[in-house]
This record gives structure tokens, C-alpha cells and sequence, in this order.
């Protein structure tokens, strides 16, 4: 069978110049020289599969075979494979589609002699596929309907709680990491156009199934939705676009990542207002059944309460939430009074707007991702001239594996999660930290619509860092930016200050300067953190070389994932045990006969009540003496000081990294293998 083979390549393409055949030993010289060759011979051979080719070159010697392993290629009408000698890489080949598929990445390269003042067209669909994906990072602005998705103008008994819903945004984070650590590589194989297409798939389907996990009230929906399909899809739609920009700009890396992550900050800058406006739209107020005074209620042995039968209003045993103003003032509809509704009624409208906005932000995605473009591998600007054996030139880079065995990447990674892990607990639970800390103290000023304005705001300032310090590391150096990012430490170490400053004031006016510099200074901390993920792909350029930049990317980004999981579960650790403590606090300030004339329970028994949400700090206070302070705004002075000592131990891990002499040690790797 071996000589029909050879035969038929002999015929086929004029490379087979000598076969020699002879007793115990056959010689192939230039076999699989091109793809033409398989292509001419293709009907007239059975199927060609790796496989063959290991027996069709089994009569080679072996330092034939170790010095010229086949690379070639070969497309089929169904499946693309390549032998590299690596079965994981062959799993990964298959991934691929054909190349004359629109979403190959041959269909996606452009010619070696594109202009290159036309490289900017390929700037607005890499942008559209990251401002699609941009609202992953305002999941505050779903946390208030999820921990309300049955009692919906304040949590219920059964309603899930912060410790349930903040990690849903960590899971998702973990997610991201696990796909760019494994999913680099194939991103870098199988081109932008096929990599974005289906992360915009996976993202609009987890929205839509995290809509429909909050309809049925599953929380393992919601985490197989937002934290599984929504971190695979963060990770694929994150990775194509900015490898893609940095390949059209090996010139100017700080602007191509800055161009490309900008529009991911500004996704989530004008994300909060779509997302309200369908929360809004679809909103519906549950049966208000009269004020507390007007209704009588029994409170059940699990701690939630019903109408009594002695109750003049409203039907006994009916089950019910009791909201109080400040309940009321995280609902957008201000028409409603503070009082008992009824807990079967009603809709926060989450739902269908997690599904409506899974189609929109899907659909822009994956036409968005049809139209990305990158450059021939041997394609540069004109007039851009650089020593390709320096960290500068596209054609130099570390191996992936050299790389995580030095020191300079640990300390690399432990940069990106110490500054990120503050990012992401303010950025996971922003419109909830604005309302706890300032509502009480400025009611009047901090209503819902500044919530959302304040949210709408932190996604700009992340876009505005992404751009600005991305492209102001190529004047400044990348270590030099990431040693600025430690000016987070006063602002974030500083706000617990600033919130006892507002609550020690006497008047609302003296309380509006605190909350200026709040809100001015978060604002500012996330403009470094958006500046982290912007400057890292050039960072990683310039410590390792550009050529396998994408897939170490990919593995510096398990940092974010970890800080993804310490930063909001952390928050939600932190606020649930200063909650407590602070419940436990008013309880001893409250009187014996008020709470159980309000509650229908003595003090003794009240842990089942704190349970079922129906004691919380806010009706406690209706109840407390006169002069008592609201510790509503102290709840997060620990999650404060504990990130600020993270940036502060990042700022010295920037500070420790060296860098490498690529050419030496690729010339040093040259010389071993020889």
C-alpha cells in the first residue's frame, strides 16, 4: 500500500524528485512539500489523517524523522488537521474550521501588502465585540433584584442572600481564567472571527439562561448562565480582540491595547442605563396591603411572617415583606409606601431583561466578530523599522513554558491580583456600597437614579483608564504605570474616614464634601484598575517578547480570576459578619417591649428572624433610641483596609521585577538543542 501511495504523490506533484526503494529501506525526499500535492492526490487516496502519516514514514530513520516532523497543513472538505508531533495540539488543530470557511483564520488574514493607514478598519469591530461584553462588569446592577427576586422591594425569607448572589460574579471570573489559560492557544489557531463568534454565543446564552434561572428561582441555573456560558464567553471575547489590535500595531502596543479595552470600560459605562431602563420596563409593584400600624402580624417558627387572623387588612396567613424607607429607596419607582406588601405578588423585571439583553448583547457580538481582521504573520508598518531579536520585534518571544518557571511571572501575576482585587469588590457591588454608605446620611441625594448614575460613572472611569494609562506606558514604561497604581492605597484605605466624617456631621450639607471625595476618589481607584488590564499585554511584551504574548496573557489572567473570587466573595464574607455584629448591637439598644410588639417575638428568640431577613438593620432602627447612629455605612471599613494592604503588597511586586534578556536566553535554548 505504501508504493500505491507514493506513486500517486509522485504523479500528483513534481517535489517527489527521488524515491528510492530498496530491500529494508525506503527513502521519501520533499514528501508533503505542499498542500497542493494532498489537494491533487486527495480523491484518488483514502482519508489522510495523522495517523497515515505516522505509517507512511515509518520506514524513515529516526533522525530523519526528528529533523524533519511534518507541519504541514492539511484541509478537508470537513475538518483542518496539523501534525506537530504534540497529540494535545492535534485535539486543538481539529477546532479549527477550513480555510476557506468565512470564519477561518485564513479568511480573517489580510494580504502581506495591506496599506497600513488601513489598519484602523480593523479597530471598530474588535471594539464592538468587547463594548458587547462590557456589561459583565456591572453585575451590581442585577445584585439588588437578585437578593429581592420574590419580595421585590425588599429579601424575603427565601430570597437569596449576598453570600449566594456575589460569588455568581467570582465563578464567572474563575471561568474567564480557566478559558484563557487553556483556551489561549486556540484562540491564537483558530483566528479572531471564530473565537469572538463563539464567545458572543456563549454570553448572549448566558444571560438568557441566568434570566430564566431568576425566573424559576434555581440558583444553580443562574451560576450554570452567568458564572459557566458567561465566563467562557468573558474569556473568548476578551482575548481575540486585543491580541488582534496588539498584531496591527507592533508599534505603538500601549495604544493598541488601550484602543481595544477602552470600548470594553465604555460597555460597562453604558451598560447601567440599558440595564435599568429594562428593569423598569418590566417592573411590576407588589400588592401594597397598608403600613405597619394598619396590619397585624404573626411571625412563623422559620422567621418569616404572614398576616395574622386578628388583622383588620389583608388576609390572614397570607405571607408578606414589611419595607421601610430605606428599603424603598433602592427601588426606582418612588411612588411607593413604606408598609407590608404581599410577598405573592409583584416582579423586579430582572428576568426578562437578562433575556432580552442576551439576544441584543449576543447578536452585536457575533456580527461583530464576523468582520475582524488581523495582518499576515510577515506584515509591517511602513517605515517601522526594529531589531527582531529584541522583546520589540513581533517575531521574538519566550516559549510559554520558559516563562512560568521564571521569577519575573509570579511576581508579574501577584501585581495584577493585589491591584485588581479592590477593583472588582467595588466594581461587583458598587450601586449596593453607594446606597449602604451614603442613602442614610443623604437621602435626598443618593436615590436610585444616582445609584445607577454612580455605576454609569465607574464604567467610564474604567474606560478612560484603559485608554489613558495604556497609552501613556509607552512614554512613561510599563513598571513605571503599574508603580502608580499604588496611589489606590490612600484612596481606598481612606474611605472608611470619609464615611464616619459624613455620619458625624450635623447637617447634609456638611455630609456632601465626604461624598464628593467618595465618589471622586473611587472613580479615580478604577481608572487604575481599568489601566491594569490595558497595560498588561504590553507589559508582557516587553518582559517576554511578542511572539507567544497572547498565550502568556492568557495565563497571567488566572490572576484577575483569583481576584475575582477573593475581592466580591471577600466583600460578601466581610459585609455578612459586620452585619451581624452590628444586629446584634442594635438588639441590645432596642427595648425588650417594642421589638416584640413589632416582631411577635421576644428578643431571646430573634437569631431565626435574622435568618429570614425579617429583623434587619433598617427596621431595627425604626425602633432604636433617639440619637442612635445607622452602622448601615461602617459595614465595609474592613473590606477597605484589607485591600488597601493588597495594592500596597503589589506595588512592591512591581517593584522586584527585572527584566529578562530574551536574545540570550532564546541564543543560550538555540545552542542546548543543538
Amino acid at each position: 500500500m505504501h508504493m500505491g501511495v507514493i506513486r500517486l504523490l509522485h504523479r500528483s506533484n513534481s517535489s517527489f524528485r527521488s524515491i528510492v526503494v530498496g530491500g529494508r529501506q525506503r527513502r521519501l525526499k520533499g514528501i508533503l512539500q505542499s498542500r497542493e500535492a494532498l489537494h491533487a492526490c486527495w480523491n484518488n487516496t483514502p482519508p489522510f489523517y495523522p495517523s497515515n502519516v505516522t505509517d507512511l514514514t515509518k520506514p524513515c530513520s529516526p533522525a530523519y524523522l526528528q529533523s524533519n516532523r511534518l507541519k504541514t497543513t492539511v484541509s478537508t472538505p470537513q475538518t483542518e488537521h496539523v501534525n506537530t508531533g504534540d497529540a494535545g495540539k492535534n485535539v486543538v488543530a481539529r477546532l479549527c474550521l477550513p480555510s476557506n470557511h468565512p470564519l477561518s483564520i485564513e479568511s480573517a488574514t489580510a494580504p502581506i501588502d495591506y496599506p497600513t493607514e488601513q489598519r484602523w478598519k480593523a479597530i471598530p469591530p474588535a471594539n464592538l465585540v468587547h463594548l458587547s461584553i462590557g456589561a459583565v462588569y456591572v453585575y451590581s446592577m442585577w445584585t439588588p433584584g437578585l437578593t429581592t427576586a420574590l419580595g421585590v422591594v425588599t429579601s424575603s425569607a427565601l430570597d437569596w442572600g449576598h453570600t449566594d448572589v456575589l460569588p455568581v460574579f467570582s465563578m464567572a471570573a474563575v471561568t474567564l481564567g480557566l478559558t484563557t489559560h487553556f483556551g489561549g492557544e486556540w484562540v491564537e489557531r483558530s483566528g479572531p472571527r471564530l473565537a469572538g463568534t463563539v464567545g458572543s454565543i456563549c454570553w448572549g446564552s448566558a444571560l438568557i439562561t441566568t434570566g430564566i434561572g431568576v425566573e424559576l428561582h434555581s440558583l444553580p441555573l443562574v451560576y450554570a448562565g452567568y458564572s459557566l456560558l458567561g465566563g467562557i464567553g468573558w474569556g473568548l471575547c476578551y482575548l481575540a480582540p486585543v491580541t488582534t489590535c496588539m498584531k496591527w500595531f507592533p508599534d505603538r502596543r500601549g495604544l493598541a491595547t488601550g484602543l481595544a479595552l477602552s470600548c470594553f470600560g465604555l460597555g460597562a459605562a453604558i451598560a447601567p442605563p440599558i440595564i435599568q431602563s429594562f428593569i423598569d420596563l418590566f417592573f411590576m409593584a407588589p400588592d401594597f396591603i397598608g403600613s405597619v400600624h394598619d396590619v397585624s402580624l404573626s411571625t412563623l417558627p422559620d422567621g418569616s411572617q404572614v398576616i395574622s387572623e386578628c388583622s383588620h387588612n389583608g388576609n390572614p396567613h397570607t405571607p408578606v415583606v414589611v419595607a421601610t424607607d430605606m428599603d424603598l429607596a433602592k427601588v426606582a419607582d418612588s411612588s411607593l409606601s413604606p408598609g407590608v406588601y404581599d410577598l405573592n405578588s409583584g416582579d423586579t423585571g430582572l428576568s426578562k431583561a437578562l433575556i432580552s439583553l442576551g439576544v441584543i448583547y449576543g447578536s452585536v457580538g457575533t456580527v461583530a466578530s464576523r468582520f475582524m481582521t488581523v495582518p499576515s504573520p510577515g506584515w509591517v508598518p511602513s517605515g517601522y523599522e526594529v531589531d527582531q531579536k529584541t522583546t520589540a520585534g513581533t517575531k521574538v518571544g519566550l516559549p510559554v513554558d520558559y516563562v512560568m518557571k521564571t521569577n519575573q511571572f509570579p511576581l508579574l501575576w501577584f501585581s495584577v491580583f493585589g491591584n485588581a482585587t479592590g477593583g472588582l469588590a467595588l466594581l461587583s457591588s458598587s450601586k449596593l456600597m453607594i446606597s449602604d454608605i451614603w442613602a442614610g446620611a443623604l437621602p435626598g441625594i443618593v436615590t436610585a437614579s444616582f445609584c445607577t448614575g454612580y455605576v454609569a460613572a465607574l464604567g467610564s472611569a474604567n474606560a478612560v483608564g484603559r485608554f489613558g494609562w495604556a497609552f501613556a506606558s509607552d512614554w512613561i514604561g510599563r513598571k513605571n504605570t503599574y508603580g502608580l497604581f499604588a496611589l489606590g492605597v490612600p484612596i481606598v484605605g481612606g474611605c472608611p474616614y470619609l464615611c464616619h466624617a459624613a455620619m458625624e456631621s450635623t447637617g447634609s450639607n456638611e455630609a456632601i464634601l465626604p461624598l464628593a471625595a467618595f465618589y471622586t476618589g473611587s472613580i479615580l481607584a478604577i481608572t487604575f484598575y481599568g489601566g491594569i488590564f490595558s497595560v498588561l499585554p504590553a507589559y508582557i511584551a516587553d518582559l517576554f517578547g511578542q511572539k507567544n504574548a497572547g498565550a502568556i496573557h492568557g495565563k497571567v489572567l488566572t490572576a484577575w480570576a483569583a481576584s475575582a473570587v477573593c475581592g466580591p466573595m471577600g466583600l460578601a464574607y466581610l459585609r455578612t459578619s459586620a452585619e451581624k455584629n452590628a444586629i446584634q448591637d442594635l438588639l441590645e439598644r432596642v427595648d425588650d417591649i417594642m421589638f416584640e410588639e413589632t416582631f411577635d417575638c421576644v428578643k431571646a428568640n430573634a437569631e431565626p428572624l435574622i435568618d429570614a431577613k425579617t429583623v434587619t438593620i433598617s427596621r431595627l432602627m425604626e425602633i432604636a433610641p433617639e440619637g442612635t447612629i445607622d452602622p448601615t455605612p461602617f459595614l465595609y471599613d474592613t473590606t477597605c483596609y484589607v485591600a488597601a494592604g493588597l495594592i500596597t503588597a503589589s506595588a512592591f511586586a512591581n517593584l522586584a521585577i527585572r527584566p529578562l534578556n530574551v536574545a540570550k536566553i532564546l541564543k543560550r535554548k538555540e545552542q542546548e538543542r543543538a
